[in-house]
């Protein structure tokens, strides 16, 4: 128990410092991203596949800031899991015509349950994303290594391919 209040302090503690630091990241490229392109803006919500398969929602709150909600099922492990994350993203690295190229890193806290257990934990996800000038749509791929808190310390990576259109 003492874990999971500790990894709850944590995660509490880092998202309010990153949600602090991204309102305070505005500038006129700001302006010109989520104006031009319609999937760097908003809300999104599609499918990612991979380690674990579901639902990826994407929550975008500052120019280079983004929350992302996972709801998927792990076939390994017959379990159902929920993440949270907090993604910073880089649009200076990469420059392609007609589209967005950003990598991308954050911090990610998940919680998975299955028929005779519990697991909890953290990733750090690493990825790129596509964002086309003239679709409401990303495609990202993504990797996330990580570490399994509860029941027992353990690595716990995860890693998948998805798609999400905006509203």
């Amino acid at each position: 128990m003492k874990k999971l209040l500790y990894f709850l302090i944590i995660l509490l503690v880092f998202s309010q410092q990153f949600l602090y630091s991204a309102s305070k990241t505005k500038t006129s490229t700001s302006l010109y991203y989520s104006e031009t392109y319609k999937a760097a803006k908003g809300f999104g919500a599609g499918l990612i596949f991979g380690l674990s398969s579901g639902i990826s929602l994407k929550n975008w709150i500052s120019r280079e800031g983004a929350l992302q909600f996972d709801i998927s099922w792990d076939f390994h492990w017959a379990a159902f899991g929920v993440g949270i994350a907090y993604l910073f993203h880089n649009f200076k690295l990469i420059t392609v015509k007609d589209s967005l190229l950003p990598l991308y890193f954050g911090i990610k806290g998940w919680l998975g349950l299955s028929s005779h257990s519990m697991a909890l934990g953290v990733q750090v996800p690493i990825g790129i994303v596509w964002i086309p000038k003239e679709a409401p749509i990303d495609v990202f791929l993504q990797i996330e290594p990580g570490i399994g808190l509860i029941p027992s310390t353990g690595f716990a990576p995860n890693a998948g391919i998805g798609i999400r259109y905006y509203f």
